[in-house]
Order: structure tokens, then sequence, then C-alpha cells
């Protein structure tokens, strides 16, 4: 999950997909490569003692060494915490690194992943904002690459960038001739504005081409929703629970937004298989 512009939904809509694989019955590992670290306020482990801030993953990163997840934050999910550690002192060394070694390090995140993978059947990145560094290291591990964006007029520079760094490790570099756009996301969208929906799509035709893939799932907006869910560190579904369970400060919204994820999440699931068997030899 990746744009170049903040707080379009990437930290959402990577937990709220690796919950809906993992209540699925399928062993998922989310890599918060995040500085900000705010997969710990989706999933609730912010204050937790065992939250490292990132202190493991940024290690692993620096030796090229096996990542080392938190186990079990939820049953079949693990997750490589991100936070802090991930910021300046560790982009310094890690700049250093490209100095000396050239560009192949941005495949330390891949090196680091390969020895574990194989426990896992499904792996969400959740990459930062304006970090070319980290968000290459991101898409040189990834082999789909899916954009959450917002109508709120800021599309273009966002996608530019993202779109930017996708050809940089895809066709510049070399490095990850693999990876593909899966597809863009409309995300926190009032579900009825389809004017503003089609000039969105523009945008994204106009930005990364007429090719590129939006999906026909959106995320709607619904703000109190929003709120509540980092305020208690609950998925979207954990939250739907509560309310049928009784808690009436949780609002009905709960229902249409848990709706919208599950419809995504299922949408993008279905689109990476389709793409994979048209790939296969006849």
């Amino acid at each position: 999950m990746a744009n170049g512009k903040g707080g379009v939904g990437k930290t959402s809509t990577a937990a709220n997909a690796a919950g809906k694989a993992a209540r699925s019955g399928l062993k998922t590992l989310i890599i918060d490569l995040n500085a900000q670290g705010n997969i710990a306020r989706e999933l609730g482990y912010k204050k937790a003692e065992w939250n490292d801030g990132g202190a493991a993953l940024s290690q692993a990163l620096k030796d090229g060494t096996p990542l080392v997840p938190r186990e079990g934050v939820r049953p079949n999910l693990d997750v490589a915490i991100g936070g802090p550690e991930l910021g300046d002192k560790f982009l310094i060394h890690f700049h250093t690194l490209i100095a000396t070694e050239g560009p192949q390090v941005y495949l330390r995140l891949l090196m680091c992943l390969l020895p574990i993978v194989h426990q896992y059947q499904i792996v969400i990145i959740d990459s930062p904002p304006e970090n070319p560094s980290l968000q290459r290291l991101g898409l040189c591990a990834s082999r789909w690459l899916v954009i959450p964006v917002k109508s709120d007029g800021g599309a273009e520079d966002g996608l530019a960038q993202i779109g930017g760094e996708f050809a940089y490790v895809r066709w510049t570099s070399n490095l990850n001739p693999h990876v593909e756009l899966l597809g863009v996301l409309l995300f926190d969208t009032g579900r009825t504005f389809t004017g503003i929906h089609k000039d969105v799509r523009r945008q994204v035709r106009l930005v990364l081409g007429e090719g590129a893939h939006m999906f026909e799932s959106i995320v709607g907006h619904t703000e109190k929703v929003a709120r509540i869910v980092r305020q208690r560190g609950l998925l979207i579904s954990e939250l739907k629970d509560q309310r049928l369970a009784g808690d009436k400060s949780i609002p009905e919204a709960v229902e249409s937004v848990f709706t919208d994820y599950e419809g995504f999440t299922e949408e993008m699931f279905l689109r990476a298989l389709q793409l994979r068997k048209e790939a296969e030899p006849a």
C-alpha cells in the first residue's frame, strides 16, 4: 500500500485487508515501514510494552538479517513493527549504505523477508508518504502495488510521486521488474458522489496512464467511525462485532464501512489471482 501523499488511507486499508485475510484463515504478515508506526494505532498496541518502535525492523534492515515479527497480534496475524526507529537516524545509515554499496541496497527488505516468507500466505506492506528510500524498499519486496487515493483535490501530486518511485524500481533500475500496479482505491469518499468519483478516475488515468486500473469498490466517508477505530485500537470488523454485541456508542454506519472494506479486499485478492493466472504459460 503506497501513495506519495499522507492521510489517504494506506494504513487503514493495510490493517483491515490484513485483518480480513487473517479472519479467513490465511497466515498474514503486516510490515509497517512507517516511522509514525500507525499500524500500532489500528491494532491497539501503541502503548504495549512489547512495541519496540521499529527497533527490530530497523536493525534487520541495517544488518540484512531475517525479520523477527511480533507474533499473534491477532489470530493468524503477525506484525513487523514500525515506528520512530525507522526515522532520521536509520535513513542516514541507510543512505550511507547506498553510497557505498549502490542501489542494490533497496533489495534489503526482500533479503530480510525471504527467510521467513514461507510462513505466510499473505504479506501486506504499509509504506510511508514522501519517503522515497522506504517506498523503494517496499516496492522492491512487492509483487503488487495498491494505491489508496482521496478525492480532496491533491490526488495528482501523490500519484505522481509514487508513480515515479514505481517506475524507478520496475524500469529505470530494474531492481524489481515483477512489481505491477494492481489498482487504485478511492478512499474516504461520499458513496453517492459519482461526479467526483469520475473526476478522480480521470486524474488517475492522466497521471498513471490510460491502463491504470481502478477498483470498483470504494471506502466511504464516515468520520466518527474512523475516530473510534483508532481511539479503541480495533479493526472495523471488531468494531462491528462490538456494536452487534450491544455497544450503542458505535454508530450504525460501521456496517457500511465494514461492507466497503470486505468488498475491496475480496476484489483486490480476486484481481491478483486473475492477473497471476493470465501470466501463467499456456
